[in-house]
């Protein structure tokens, strides 16, 4: 092996980066069970590091199942683990959990730290909607990275980024209104807009998204004020508009005084994620943010940065209509954690399980297939011989499960050519390598080769 190479190609401490290569060359067949590894001293020289450095690396991969130890004999390539059939479900995009007890750990330090500090009885009655002083200033220092320093009366905290979306759109539009999207949208716009009555027009695009000339004829075209963009690892494309192409679509709004509602939800997993619109247009963007795509969905809440011209009281009456409040203990949890660190250091565990998961897409689906991977998911376009809803039966029948592309679409939009696969949910790498396969080998084979595929 060249230990070297594949230890450069990871993320995080050198370690880490250690037992990825392990695990990268068990999957992928290079090492096989049985196989025995060089010694640790032998390698710790080999790599330039102290022996400390690999024994820790070893250590771990045992707890991962990747080797065994057999004293004075060494170190060994583990046998494979007795798989259990289930189905293994990679259709719903929700940020990896890290290996370990890491994540219990801080809920329980958290949530110790909130009980012992409120007092319980406020924590289980009703309170006012959008967030407390409190949890403004976690909002803000969550919001930090994306926005800079925020305007603390300009936020609010509500219970999820849909809750978010849809007290938007009644607070900014009416019913009949047309809100001006892509031709592939996240499904929880396409559910608000059906629901609140509201069109969506689709605005044409490239391969770098949203295209402003067609943006500009829409707006002529429909009237439409208000433009929903999800610009960083779009969902479901996985494609993240470039800086450039973000400065022409401010340009547009700022020119047509638009309303942009930039849902931004995995800007924090992308490492060179280009400024939001919220910095390049900020009296036209109400920007949304939620620690459910980028820590856990257990976490669910976000915050709202909005536009001095957008009214704040509006956008809370009609969060209310929405929902009532965010659950206060879940509040308090989420602002406990960021002010004293833990949802920073728990979200640095999650960046590099995310960006080595996307190298293991990249490497085990082949480039034929795969368009695009970033955030949390890889987009893959389909061979002619498949649909998006032939393979999705048929990955189900294998026992994963996928996105059709026709689930992202608009009313009146035919895309039935790709799949969304979400990197996320799978319990461990190995889980997701093996099921990235899997699904690599059945879009390489011919649909007509199992008539029970099709539907």
């Amino acid at each position: 092996m060249q230990w070297n190479t594949l230890i450069a190609d990871g993320h995080g401490p050198v370690y880490l980066r250690i037992v990825q290569a392990l695990e990268r060359a068990v999957w992928s067949g290079t090492l096989r069970p049985g196989e025995r590894l060089p010694a640790q001293r032998r390698l710790a020289a080999e790599l330039g590091v102290d022996l400390t450095t690999v024994t820790r690396a070893f250590t771990e991969a045992r707890k991962r199942g990747l080797i065994d130890a057999r004293g004075p004999l060494g170190s060994f390539v583990a046998p494979p683990q007795v798989e259990l059939a289930h189905l293994l479900d990679l259709s719903m995009n929700i940020p990896p959990s890290p290996a370990g007890g890491e994540v219990a750990a801080m809920l329980q330090r958290g949530l110790s730290s909130v009980l012992s500090r409120s007092d319980a009885g406020t924590l289980m009655t009703y309170h006012v909607g959008g967030g407390s002083r409190a949890d403004h200033l976690a909002a803000q220092q969550w919001l930090k990275p994306m926005l800079g320093k925020c305007d603390i009366a300009r936020l609010v905290v509500t219970e999820g980024a849909q809750a978010a979306l849809t007290a938007l759109l009644l607070a900014l539009t009416r019913a009949g209104d047309t809100v001006l999207c892509e031709p592939l949208v996240y499904p929880g716009l396409l559910h608000a807009a059906r629901v609140l009555q509201r069109t969506l027009q689709v605005v044409a695009c490239d391969e770098h998204g949203m295209r402003p000339d067609d943006l500009r004829r829409q707006v002529r075209a429909t009237g439409a004020r208000v433009v929903y963009l999800n610009p960083t690892a779009q969902n479901p494309a996985a494609r993240t508009v470039p800086e450039a192409r973000r400065a022409a679509l401010a340009e547009v709004v700022r020119q047509l005084d638009l309303q942009v509602l930039e849902d931004d939800p995995y800007w924090l997993l992308e490492a060179k994620a280009p400024p939001p619109l919220a910095l390049l247009a900020p009296q036209h963007t109400c920007y949304i943010a939620t620690l459910s795509k980028c820590l856990s969905p257990g976490l669910h809440t976000a915050f709202v940065h909005l536009p001095e011209r957008v009214p704040r009281q509006a956008v809370l009456e009609a969060l209310r209509a929405v929902n009532l409040m965010a659950p206060p203990l879940m509040n308090a949890l989420v602002t406990q954690l960021i002010l004293d660190g833990a949802a920073a250091a728990m979200l640095a565990r999650v960046q590099d399980e995310a960006a080595e998961r996307r190298y293991l897409a990249r490497s085990a689906l082949s480039p034929r297939f795969l368009q695009h991977c970033a955030g949390v998911h890889a987009w893959c376009r389909l061979p002619a011989h498949w649909t998006d809803a032939s393979l999705t039966h048929a990955a189900r029948l294998q026992g994963l499960g996928i996105a059709p592309s026709s689930a992202f679409t608009p009313d009146g939009v035919a895309i039935n050519d790709a799949v969304r696969i979400s990197l996320g949910a799978a319990a461990s790498r190995q889980d997701l390598h093996k099921a990235l396969r899997q699904l690599d080998q059945l879009m390489h084979v011919a649909a007509s080769a199992d008539a029970d595929w099709k539907v």
